[in-house]
């Protein structure tokens, strides 16, 4: 768990990429790893600043953008970091708080990609008992086996920073079926941030 903004702050892509057939349709975004520091006792913060790491412009305002306003929806004061500072400005901690100055932020949340991990599925060929009965079925599935299909999972992680004391108070890795509408796959990272934000009584 790192202990500063500077280390999430590094350059790195949000990079789509279409699946093909059935992962589509079966495409989520879940959770694999939640963190929260106990020792915060400091409640729900009331101004935060949202960034999300991206050489690409659009991608990085379609998602600070977004979650910006499901925070407002839910009467949670947020500011996009694309509104504040330049595109072209390099993100680390020292230009974030000067950024912030002033303007009674009190908690930075960053969203970046971790990596991108090629996983196995296995897909049976036989789907149940036939018109012929289960000795029909045994036959059909041990002489017609099923297959592993290959997909990509995208890996994110979200922290939340105290900008009082710089120190990290919760974080959360999801997975997400690469996909090629990226609208849908930043409305379901950031659903399921604000629900775990949410029940942590942290927003």
């Amino acid at each position: 768990m790192c202990t500063s903004y500077l280390r999430l702050f590094s350059p790195v892509r949000f990079t789509i990429i279409a699946l093909t057939g059935f992962l589509l349709s079966c495409s989520a975004t879940t959770p694999v790893l939640e963190w929260r520091d106990e020792g915060y006792t400091g409640g729900a913060f009331n101004h935060i600043l949202v960034i999300g790491i991206s050489e690409n412009t659009a991608t990085r305002r379609v998602f600070e953008d977004s979650f910006v306003r499901e925070l407002k929806a839910l009467g949670v004061r947020a500011t996009a970091s694309a509104s504040i500072m330049p595109g072209d400005q390099k993100v680390d901690k020292e230009t974030v708080k000067a950024a912030i100055a002033g303007k009674q932020i009190d908690a930075v949340l960053v969203t970046h990609l971790v990596g991108i991990e090629q996983k196995e599925a296995y897909m049976p060929r036989a789907t149940g008992p036939s018109y012929y009965g289960y000795y029909s079925y045994a036959y059909d599935y041990a002489y017609s086996p099923g297959y592993y299909e290959k997909y990509e999972v995208m890996k994110l992680e979200s922290n939340l920073y105290d900008v009082k004391t710089e120190k990290p108070v919760w974080s959360m890795q999801s997975e997400s079926l690469e996909m090629d509408k990226i609208n849908t796959l930043i409305n379901d990272v950031i659903k399921l941030n604000i629900k775990s934000l949410s029940n942590q009584k942290l927003i």
